[in-house]
């Protein structure tokens, strides 16, 4: 049976998580509105689970902070955490994913994206169970990280993640990520009805769908205007000119379509994290998605490489 913990300092809160979570079939949780009650009683093993869900907003010590204080303990570093927020800044999203979360969802959350979510985490935790679970199968799990390699395609966020997952620590040094978003819808959101951004972004994804992609690679529709892409094969050059040359593919896309964008500039931001600059694929999210959120307050239109200086397109 799988077994959750819920970090949450509202009593509504955590009493709608635990009816969600039992109408998906799961009815062990143990709920915590004190998230330093929750520490201790995780740091002393009084409690186990397969997956934790953390607000991030909470007194005394907020959810990212949480969540770095438990990764710090050597039984919890393989368990998802996954953040509820009702914040939709990429700045949180990037401290999350810094201190070591897995996911996020935004609350008030979809049921339909929340089980989605949930499923895909714990598939996550069976694949790390099964290759801790003997060294016959830890010898096989190594061949087949080995082998791995992410495909060219556009997916969306749960299978980017997926595949995220299976990067094995040897091809970490490997691994860059990069976060794109469009700066017209980013910045104007009340200037768009949600039919206008859905014809936006779907010209957007069509374009990357269409642009060939090194093996190794992925491309990703994450939410919203935000799409992400992730390489194991190029240097810190060749992975920055395939992200310019992305970039300008988009911007190409949104300069044929001027009626749509209403005025505002076919711009487009980007936040990269370079091969070999982060210790975890979480952290290399979060310093994409953070390098993201610095150039969007610079203005945007250009490529900003987590902890470099700014590079336009």
């Amino acid at each position: 049976m799988r077994k959750f913990i819920a970090v949450d300092d509202s009593e509504i809160a955590r009493e709608l998580i635990k009816a969600t979570l039992a109408d998906f079939g799961y009815h062990d949780v143990s709920s915590f509105g004190n998230p330093k009650e929750a520490l201790e009683s995780m740091s002393a093993s009084e409690v186990a689970a397969d997956l934790v869900l953390l607000d991030v907003m909470m007194p005394e010590m907020d959810g990212v902070e949480l969540c770095a204080r438990i990764r710090a303990l050597d039984k919890w570093r393989d368990v998802p955490i996954v953040m509820l927020t009702s914040r939709e800044d990429k700045s949180t999203l990037s401290r999350a994913f810094m201190a070591g979360a897995n996911d996020y969802l935004t609350k008030p959350f979809d049921r339909i994206e929340f089980q989605a979510r949930l499923r895909a985490q714990l598939r996550l935790k069976a694949e790390l169970d099964r290759r801790k679970s003997g060294p016959r199968n830890a010898r096989a799990s190594r061949r087949a990280r080995s082998q791995f390699s992410l495909p060219g395609l556009l997916a969306d966020r749960d299978a980017l993640q997926d595949a995220l997952a299976q990067v094995s620590e040897e091809r970490l040094d490997g691994l860059g990520v990069f976060a794109l978003s469009v700066d017209a819808t980013a910045r104007n959101t009340v200037d768009f009805s949600t039919r206008e951004r859905q014809a936006i972004l779907a010209a957007v994804a069509e374009v990357l769908a269409q642009v060939r992609m090194p093996a190794g690679n992925m491309l990703a529709h994450w939410e919203g205007d935000t799409f992400c892409g992730a390489s194991l094969v190029h240097d810190d050059d060749a992975l920055l000119a395939d992200v310019r040359d992305l970039a300008m593919s988009v911007k190409r896309a949104l300069e044929s379509m001027p009626g749509k964008l209403k005025g505002a500039l076919p711009g487009v931001s980007v936040g990269v994290t370079l091969p070999g600059t982060a210790g975890t694929v979480s952290e290399a999210l979060g310093k994409a998605f953070g390098a993201l959120e610095e150039q969007a307050q610079k203005g945007g239109n250009g490529i900003k490489v987590a902890g470099a200086s700014q590079r336009n397109h």
